[in-house]
């Protein structure tokens, strides 16, 4: 299945990306971006597992995102651990031009981008997941890092108490 962007009502209500979009909306009124202060980790306990936190990095030829945090679900959906490692590392080249061209819009847009895909890693292609790419803030000046919630399209959050308002 190619790269396609859904509305986030095609995702079940169970599903962590969903729940994470919940949250975030919530965390967001104020500001229209949640600052990363704003994100308490207990609150999220269901979806942690299933959490990359990027930090974009701005440099001469465009912006590089570093992966500062890989939920253990992703880790084991992934085959590897991203936290450390820049986008593009073990990613097709199509699959890190895709994540680039979505991070660049979330930085600028200030709005989350749902979609549903195959995973863009060697020999885990026939794995189908659901992404929600979402901007956050560490200073609340400006859109500087990125959660993306990443699960199989069949996975639901394991506590669903945890995200309630």
């Amino acid at each position: 299945m190619p790269y396609t962007e859904i509305d986030i009502s095609a995702i079940s209500s169970r599903h962590p990306v969903w729940a994470f979009n919940a949250y975030w909306t919530q965390q967001a009124r104020a500001t229209g971006v949640p600052c990363r202060q704003q994100i308490n980790p207990a609150e999220i306990a269901g979806i942690l597992s299933w959490l990359l936190v990027l930090e974009a990095i701005s440099q001469r030829t465009g912006t590089e995102y570093r992966y500062r945090l890989a939920g253990t679900g992703c880790t084991e959906l992934f085959g590897v651990d991203y936290t450390g490692k820049t986008l593009g590392e073990n990613l097709t080249p199509e699959g890190a031009e895709i994540r680039r061209l979505e991070f660049s819009r979330v930085l600028v847009t200030y709005r989350p981008i749902f979609s549903i895909t195959h995973l863009p890693i060697k020999k885990r292609e026939f794995i189908t997941v659901h992404r929600g790419v979402f901007p956050v803030s560490s200073s609340g000046a400006e859109v500087d890092q990125i959660f993306v919630v990443i699960a199989p399209t069949a996975t639901e959050c394991i506590s669903r108490s945890t995200l309630a308002a």
